[in-house]
């Protein structure tokens, strides 16, 4: 039977692939990502979501082209996609790829395929107890591929209740930012900018420098969150935050290494 996987992150597709080869699988296994962050940006309409992340997101024509161009592949996949043809969905629990298993389960819940879920932070549980992972893109190709093991049929009654899931997350039209806490929620987008404060301060305090690179301060703000946010939401933060004067930014913002930020507040 030939099965079609499906990742929320390239590095993820990249693993999964390399597995594949390695097991000398691929007659019957492709791969395809569904290149997006979910936990971020509107999710009501894709032109608007497009939008919010060519502005404050994608930063150069480079990064939109392929954007585009994996949501067209994405589309055209789909579109052409065998009635035959088993879907592993890979996804952990985080609210990036819990949201991305509702938006598939949204495009497939009335095609003939048979949907199969990989819930790898179960599974890691199994295999390795004490290890925790923020998103799937963390594990090797190895230990992806011992997880094949887990994967499980979605009955027709939960591919019905994800789907219903996705449209009802549509619904609120103004939030930008979601976190998964007892199921997934949407939050104000500036619920993370005092970590990012939090974070600046930090840094100052280890470098003893009034003027801090954003590639650190961006870093130690992803450490502070237990959420899967992209660092290019972080730093729009940032630019946010600047505009109300918290921080002063010195250099070329174009460039992440070409400019250094210093926070202004007390």
């Amino acid at each position: 039977m030939a099965i079609l996987h499906i990742t929320f992150s390239l590095s993820t597709q990249g693993s999964i692939k390399h597995a594949i080869r390695q097991n000398h699988l691929q007659r019957d296994e492709s791969v395809i990502c569904v290149n997006d962050v979910f936990s971020i940006g509107p999710l009501t309409d894709f032109e608007e979501r497009k939008k919010w992340l060519e502005t404050f997101i994608l930063k150069d024509e480079a990064e939109r082209e392929l954007y585009e161009d994996i949501q067209k592949g994405w589309a055209k996949k789909i579109a052409g996609l065998p009635c035959d043809v088993d879907v592993w969905i890979w996804y952990s629990q985080n609210t990036h790829e819990e949201i991305g298993l509702r938006y598939v389960m949204s495009e497939f819940v009335n095609k003939c395929s048979m949907l199969y879920g990989i819930d790898v932070t179960e599974g890691l549980k199994r295999m390795q107890p004490n290890r925790s992972i923020r998103d799937t893109g963390q594990l090797p190709s190895h230990m992806l591929m011992k997880l094949r093991a887990d994967a499980k049929r979605f009955s027709i009654e939960e591919c019905q209740r994800l789907a219903k899931e996705w449209q009802d997350l549509k619904k609120d039209n103004s939030s930008t930012l979601r976190s998964l806490e007892e199921g997934i929620v949407h939050i104000a987008e500036d619920a993370y900018d005092s970590m990012v404060i939090e974070a600046a301060k930090d840094v100052r305090a280890s470098q003893q420098d009034e003027w801090l690179s954003p590639v650190r301060v961006i870093g130690e703000t992803l450490g502070k969150i237990d959420n899967y946010i992209s660092d290019a939401f972080v730093e729009h933060r940032i630019f946010s935050l600047a505009k109300q004067g918290l921080f002063e930014i010195d250099g070329d913002t174009t460039d992440i290494y070409s400019y250094q930020i210093k926070y202004s507040g007390k």
